[in-house]
């Protein structure tokens, strides 16, 4: 259920993209790295390494489990599925104890399912892994990025990861366009995931032509590797937040910025930690890729996985990325941001005005809940031109006092919270306005501080 406000549209920035189709919503899928990494002893872990198995398996989960349902469609093969050395003819070549009968047999299978298969490469010499990557460092030798597209599109592949290890990350402004031109030469639509911004601001602080990478690139990873760790999703959250008006403008459809996999069912996230992942990933129309054992997975975590809620959120068709309106500093353990509120513009638009989610982010270590006060109007600064629509609703149904308090100087109820059911009404949910009284007669301002499923039983669901 969304909680919806009406009002006049915000400015937002004119944003283009790839024109082949791919990608008008974040992609959703499956990715090997963040749980199984480079894992190739098969004798030792026969359902954790990197073999064939593994990925039917994985792709088997998504249909069987509910997942391809709510749009999780790739199963992405990470580093170290191929051997060490290329063919005679250069080409790339599947490990053949762990891929026995190839990649072209995998994508099959996954195909089968009515899934997509992804793979993974390097614009450099090497994979980050050390197994061959597309550029070719050999005096007088060619380059491979013409022949490993083909490659991969004779295989039946639908998505390529380029990482960027083991490559001067100045030359990406070259290399990667140079990637992209030539799988666009094979005829065949691959979703083209790209390292590119990363490596250029992490490892050498240079600004990123975000222009010329959202021509390129359909995903882009923006930060470092994302880590099963609170740390590392706090780190991320940090920095979505600091340049959140530059990924604001080069964030929509066809061109998504990464801030990695969901590593929700694996070790080290606690249940809420987890929905606060998901919960962020989805504000900011960022790509789904799961990371983790979904033949293991709690039903508490794959819970969070396939929220419907969460998931119309992250894929709503305009992919305008949530703002970060409202900040407080930390209390208890560390200087810096602690408490954050997000607003992303989403569907359904009425008579030329917004619906809004809004998400409230909390991460003070210590101490009990803690909540922020706000107008609406600090989240939305149109919001006062909606007041008048209320009122003219056509189904003309009363508002309900759903929660009290009483006053503070004087006897009786001084502050109140009013929930009025409204139009429209989006696959059979109710929007709803809300409204606070508070009639004390003396002091400053107080505030009430709430869960949204108090105001509206049924927003659970």
């Amino acid at each position: 259920m969304f909680v919806q406000i009406f009002i006049t549209l915000l400015c937002v920035p004119n944003l283009w993209a790839l024109d082949d189709g791919l990608a008008l919503t974040p992609p959703m899928g499956w990715l090997s790295w963040g749980r199984f990494a480079c894992q190739t002893d098969c004798v030792k872990y026969p359902k954790s390494c990197i073999n064939e198995q593994l990925f039917k398996e994985m792709a088997d989960r998504i249909v069987t489990d509910g997942y391809k349902e709510l749009g999780y469609e790739y199963v992405n093969i990470d580093d170290c599925w191929d051997e060490m050395e290329r063919d005679a003819n250069h080409r790339l070549v599947a490990d053949k104890k762990r891929f026995p009968n190839g990649i072209k047999s995998v994508a099959d299978y996954v195909h089968s399912k009515g899934l997509k298969l992804g793979i993974y490469g390097d614009v450099g010499n090497l994979t980050c892994q050390k197994y061959p990557g597309s550029n070719n460092h050999t005096k007088g030798g060619k380059d491979f990025y013409d022949l490993d597209a083909q490659t991969i599109t004779d295989w039946g592949v639908d998505s390529f990861k380029v990482d960027g290890c083991w490559e001067e990350p100045r030359d990406f402004d070259v290399l990667y366009p140079k990637m992209g031109k030539a799988l666009n030469a094979t005829g065949h639509k691959m979703l083209f995931i790209c390292e590119w911004p990363f490596y250029q601001y992490v490892w050498r602080s240079i600004n990123p032509d975000y222009d010329a990478i959202t021509k390129t690139c359909h995903v882009f990873r923006t930060y470092n590797d994302l880590a099963d760790s609170w740390a590392s999703i706090e780190s991320i959250i940090k920095y979505y937040g600091d340049y959140n008006d530059l990924f604001i403008k080069h964030n929509g459809p066809g061109h998504w910025s990464d801030p990695d996999a969901l590593t929700i069912g694996n070790w080290g996230l606690s249940w809420e930690q987890s929905r606060s992942q998901m919960a962020m990933w989805s504000m900011w129309s960022s790509p789904l890729y799961i990371s983790t054992d979904l033949r293991k997975i709690k039903p508490e975590f794959k819970a969070i996985l396939q929220n419907k809620a969460l998931i119309a959120v992250n894929q709503d068709k305009h992919g305008i990325m949530a703002k970060r309106m409202l900040t407080e500093d930390c209390i208890y353990d560390h200087t810096g941001i602690c408490r954050q509120v997000w607003v992303k513009q989403v569907e359904p638009v009425v008579d030329g005005e917004w619906s809004y989610v809004v998400a409230y982010f909390n991460n003070e270590h210590f101490g009990d809940a803690i909540y922020m006060s706000y107008k609406v109007s600090q989240l939305i600064p149109a919001a006062k031109k909606a007041l008048i629509a209320v009122n003219q609703d056509k189904h003309g149904i009363m508002a309900k006092r759903m929660l009290t308090e009483n006053c503070t100087y004087e006897a009786g109820v001084c502050r109140q919270v009013w929930v009025k059911q409204v139009e429209p009404v989006v696959d059979g949910e109710w929007s709803y306005v809300v409204a606070y009284l508070n009639k004390e007669h003396f002091g400053d301002a107080i505030y009430m501080s709430y869960k949204v499923s108090q105001l509206i039983p049924a927003a659970k669901k």
